[in-house]
């Protein structure tokens, strides 16, 4: 979570402007929280968090990001197949706790 979070603060500065800006600022109160929560609460290893917001930012600016490139018709379908396997998924996984909930 710590390096998704990374990504995010790498993501929201370099992108710039308001939207940017507010996704940076809500990425650093959230890192604020966990800093808190780290140091109040016993047992929860504060150097393998920061490593891993470390990671996030350091996959964040290699990786980078290209938000003006338009989509190819290519990524679009696989959107749309991911979204229709998750969705197939959640219903089956529903379909199934309603089964053997109530009907065995």
């Amino acid at each position: 979570i710590c390096g998704l979070i990374g990504a995010i603060i790498y993501y929201g500065k370099s992108r710039g402007g308001a939207y940017g800006e507010a996704i940076y600022k809500q990425a650093l109160g959230w890192v604020v929280g966990l800093i808190i929560f780290g140091f109040l609460f016993s047992g929860i290893n504060n150097w393998a968090h920061g490593g891993g917001l470390l990671s996030g930012l350091l996959l964040g600016y290699f990786l980078g990001y290209n938000d003006r490139k338009a989509e190819s018709a290519w990524s679009k379908i696989l959107a749309y197949a991911c979204v229709l396997i998750t969705a197939g998924a959640l219903i089956w996984a529903a379909g199934s706790a309603f089964y053997y909930r109530f009907m065995t």
